[in-house]
């Protein structure tokens, strides 16, 4: 493969990903935000999360709103998103999905 074909794939598969990521985010949260997501939606963006990916593709296919948005002890931009309400236990969401960033990048993602 020459040099400008490779540059080329590189372009249209990151492309894709974004495409996927808006059409994702779309989906699950129809635009506006009013759909309320419920556990298995966090799950498969969950799973769909990988540290590695840049914030702004990852920030597209979650909510708009975080239930809270902070700075870590190391300077992070950390985002946390609390899960649906686990059944029988009120307004308790049932997890909460932390994802951290450093430079633009998810640097750790975890699982509260």
């Amino acid at each position: 493969m020459t040099r400008g074909r490779g540059r080329l794939a590189i372009g249209v598969a990151g492309l894709a990903v974004v495409g996927i990521a808006v059409g994702l985010s779309l989906a699950l949260i129809g635009g506006g935000g009013s759909k309320q997501l419920t556990h298995a939606d966090f799950v498969r963006l969950w799973q769909g999360t990988n540290v590695g990916e840049p914030a702004a593709a990852v920030l597209a296919r979650w909510p708009k709103t975080p239930y809270q948005h902070y700075s870590d002890s190391a300077g992070n931009d950390c985002y946390e998103f609390a899960d649906a309400s686990a059944p029988g236990h009120g307004s308790m969401p049932q997890n909460l999905y932390n994802l951290c960033f450093k430079h633009g990048v998810l640097l750790t993602k975890t699982l509260g």
